[in-house]
């Protein structure tokens, strides 16, 4: 990363290094929110599917079939 760094000041225009800049760090705010949603979904998900073996559990126990 360094290595690019250097070579951004270097070669590349002032604005060009800016806006990449600018756009790294958007993109870096959009990974984390994906990842905030992606976990909230997961955990969700873990919920249902606790719910859905106590569910098949309760059946069981009440001589149901699956």
């Amino acid at each position: 990363m360094e290595h690019l760094a250097r070579w951004l000041r270097g070669w590349v225009p002032e604005w060009a290094r800016r806006q990449l800049e600018e756009e790294n760090r958007r993109l870096r705010q959009k990974i984390d929110r994906l990842q905030r949603e992606n976990d909230r979904l997961n955990t969700y998900l873990d919920g249902l599917e606790a719910g859905l073996r106590a569910a098949r559990s309760l059946g069981r126990k009440a001589g149901e079939e699956e």
